[in-house]
Formats: structure tokens, C-alpha cells, sequence
């Protein structure tokens, strides 16, 4: 009997612990999304200069409200791999590197079903790397990722960060329309050819 009545305490708690997980907010996936793709696009990239050559400078090509995700996440990736790292190109050495980076499409958007009280997120982050020390230009990559996840609907305004407008999910619903219009069409188009035969 008291062995039942802990699995059964067990059970009821389970669901509240699933319950209670919160799912990422937007931010967190795109800044995901943005390592998946950094790192891709990385492990392609030559070798770096010896590391006593100098600080290796990150810098936008264009300006973006989302740079400072890049720069905190391509500064820790050669950080970690033991290269001195800075943001700012009047500070460096000549011959210096310099990985400069562009946002092509940086963003997040949802995808509801009819009536569906889920919705299918989706954050993409597309960029373009380049590697240049003084004028020679040694390796560009473009790279991209996708990550997706499914959220509840009505917590999907809350997930977003109005400080950030990348984070703005755009919802794409599916209307009844689109499921309607091809069979009133088609229903048609097969009407005028019945009366078009029938008349000869």
C-alpha cells in the first residue's frame, strides 16, 4: 500500500515538473541559431596567425541591431581556441587579422495550424565571415542555420524581447481559405468544361 501510494505521489508530480519547464525565449534560440552557423562557418576557416601576431580584430562589415550577439560569440569561440581578441580596429598592429562578419537574415517566426494551440518556431540566422590580414584577403564563407521548436500559442508574444526587434516572432497562419479556394476553383473550372462538352 505505501509503496503504491508513492508511485502514484510520483506520477501526479511529474506532470508538474514537465509543466513548469519554460520553454527558451526567442533571444536564446537566435543567439543558437547564430553559434550553429559561427561554428560552421569557423571549422571551414583556415588557420589563424601564430597567436603572437596580435590581437585578432571582429568587426561588422554593416551595421546591425543584432552585432553584439556576433561579436560576444565569435570573440568567445577565439578566446577559447587561445587567440587575444578585440572589438576595436584603431587598437591593432599592422598585419593584424581581422574576421569581419555580416547579418544577411537574422530572425525568428512561428507557424500555427488551424485552430492550433501550438505554434512550430523557427529561429535563422544566414551570415557572410570574411578573413583579411592588412589587404590580403585569405577566406570568406557564408553559413547559416535553422533551429526549430514548438511553443504554446499564447505564450509566444511573451517570449519575444521589444529591446531587441530581431526577436519579433512573425506568425504565419494558416487560414481556411487556403484549404477552401483550390476546391471552389476547381469545382468550377470542372463545371465550365461539363457545360462545354454537354452543349456540343
Amino acid at each position: 500500500m505505501r509503496l503504491a501510494g508513492l508511485a502514484l505521489a510520483l506520477l501526479l508530480a511529474l506532470p508538474a515538473r514537465v509543466r513548469s519547464e519554460e520553454p527558451p525565449t526567442n533571444l536564446d534560440l537566435v543567439v543558437a541559431a547564430v553559434e550553429r552557423a559561427a561554428d560552421d562557418a569557423l571549422a571551414k576557416a583556415p588557420e589563424l596567425a601564430p597567436r603572437s601576431a596580435g590581437a585578432v580584430v571582429v568587426a561588422p562589415q554593416a551595421p546591425h541591431a543584432a552585432n553584439w550577439v556576433l561579436d560576444h560569440v565569435l570573440s568567445e569561440r577565439l578566446l577559447a581556441r587561445g587567440f587575444a581578441v578585440t572589438l576595436d580596429s584603431t587598437s591593432t598592429t599592422r598585419g593584424s587579422a581581422r574576421l569581419a562578419y555580416r547579418i544577411l537574415d537574422l530572425g525568428v517566426s512561428g507557424r500555427s495550424g488551424l485552430g492550433g494551440s501550438t505554434v512550430e518556431r523557427r529561429a535563422r540566422a544566414s551570415l557572410a565571415f570574411s578573413l583579411s590580414r592588412g589587404d590580403s584577403l585569405q577566406w570568406q564563407q557564408e553559413s547559416g542555420a535553422v533551429l526549430r521548436d514548438r511553443v504554446p500559442r499564447n505564450r509566444l508574444e511573451l517570449l519575444g524581447n521589444a529591446a531587441y526587434p530581431f526577436t519579433k516572432a512573425e506568425l504565419e497562419e494558416r487560414s481556411f481559405g487556403r484549404f477552401v479556394e483550390p476546391f471552389i476553383v476547381s469545382t468550377v473550372l470542372g463545371g465550365l468544361i461539363y457545360l462545354f462538352f454537354a452543349n456540343r
